[in-house]
Formats: structure tokens, sequence, C-alpha cells
């Protein structure tokens, strides 16, 4: 009985190390996934052949866009790539998605799927491969899709996107996902309302001037009373005199 135990502890203690390490490898922060193909699929440095795959980040501090991509069992890596972020507005996929670039078939030759971006589930950044620049200019051709690439062979060379008939595009620092994406990407909105200007002050009415002092003597009712006044003073002084003249 107790060998029982042991065993069954044994067990559920195995489950669990299973799980933890399965959840460390969809951990978020590096995105490590794995896809199954059930075809052929081009990247910009190889092809895969239909089966499982490991997708992976590369633990950079500088930049987090290089991805690594690896056998189901991680032993054997079949490319590192340089990648962009790509901006999407649509409701972030709750499963690993890869879009691709559609190449038809042409002369006798079977189609080949083209990856173009991969996201991560609940993130609405995903990763744009970027194509060597021969490459890129075939497969523009061939799609109609302008296609991020170099400007030069030289992977170090400034990023544009060739469309169809080889000429070159800039390529905008946050790429956006369109409706029609064969058309140019438009930069992202800005989040949020813009602040409102607010409104300016009206004017404080100035205080009013205090009424300057009159210069002049305020009118009189008239010159009637300055004559009487006068008329009485030489009557008084009349007399005055008459009365000095007689004593």
């Amino acid at each position: 009985m107790a060998s029982i135990r042991k065993v069954a502890l044994a067990c559920m203690t195995a489950a669990m190390v299973a799980m933890s390490v399965n959840a460390g490898a969809q951990g978020p922060r590096n995105q490590d996934t794995f896809f199954t193909f059930s075809q052929a699929v081009e990247l910009p440095k190889t092809t895969l052949p239909a089966g499982t795959y490991f997708f992976q980040l590369m633990d950079s501090e500088s930049n987090r866009h290089i991805v690594k991509v690896m056998s189901q069992d991680r032993k054997q890596l079949f490319a590192t790539l340089m990648a962009i972020p790509y901006y999407s507005n649509d409701r972030p996929p709750d499963d690993p998605q890869v879009r691709f670039l559609e190449t038809p078939a042409a002369s006798g030759v079977a189609a080949s799927n083209a990856i173009k971006l991969w996201f991560y589930p609940g993130n609405s950044v995903g990763h744009e491969f970027i194509w060597p620049r021969d490459k890129a200019m075939r497969m523009a051709k061939a799609t109609g899709e302008p296609v991020l690439t170099t400007k030069t062979e030289d992977e170090s060379s400034e990023l544009t996107r060739v469309d169809s008939v080889g000429v070159d595009a800039a390529v905008r620092e946050a790429s956006t996902s369109t409706t029609n994406e064969t058309q140019p990407a438009p930069q992202r909105e800005q989040i949020g309302a813009l602040a409102t200007p607010p409104a300016e002050p009206a004017p404080t009415p100035e205080p009013s001037a205090a009424p300057a002092p009159r210069s002049d003597l305020p009118e009189t009712a008239g010159v009637l009373p300055l004559l009487l006044l006068m008329g009485l003073g030489s009557v008084a002084g009349s007399r005055l005199l008459r009365r000095a003249g007689q004593s």
C-alpha cells in the first residue's frame, strides 16, 4: 500500500514538473510558440517543409524583434531572422498566428507561402520579417504586394518596401495593418483625446477713471445779485462821505 502511494506521489510530481516546463516554454517574454504547417512555408533565409516548428524571440534587451526558428525539439536552429514591430488595429489573436504573402503557382512550379508576420497570442504588436532584397523584389512582382527589405543586399542598410515594379518606399517606424494590406501602412493614431486649449480669459474691464478736477468755477445763478450788492455798497459809501463832510 505504501509503495502504491509513493508511485502515485511520484507521478503527480512528474506531472507538475511537466506542466511548469510547458508553461515556461510558452512564456510571454520570449513569446515561445509552436507552429504546425501542413505544407512548406518560406522564411527570409530558409524554406521549412511541412511539420512542427518552434518560434522564439532572442533574449536581447536592445532588440526584441530577432526571431529564432528551431525544430520541435529545439535541437536544430533553422534560421535567425530580423524583424520590425508591426502594430495592428485588429483585436489581438487568442492563438498564435502567422500571416502570409501568398505566392501563386507559375510555370508548373507549386505555390509556396512566404510568412510575412508573426503574432503572439494576446499581442496586437507582431513581428514583420525583413527579406533579402533580391528575393523581396521577386516576391513583390509575383504577389503585387510591397515587401519589407533593405535598399541594398547589405542587411544593415536602410529599410524600405519594394513594390511590384521595383520602386522603393520609405518604411515608417511603426507600421499599421489596414483592411487591404497592399496599401501603404498609415501611421497609428494617437490614443486619447488631444488636450483642448483653455479659452482665453475675458479682458478685465479697466476701472473707470476718477473725474478730473474742474478748473473753472461753477456757474452762479447770474450777475444780478452781484450788481445789487455793488449798488448797496455804493449807497452806503456815499452816506459815509456826506457825514464826514458835515462834521
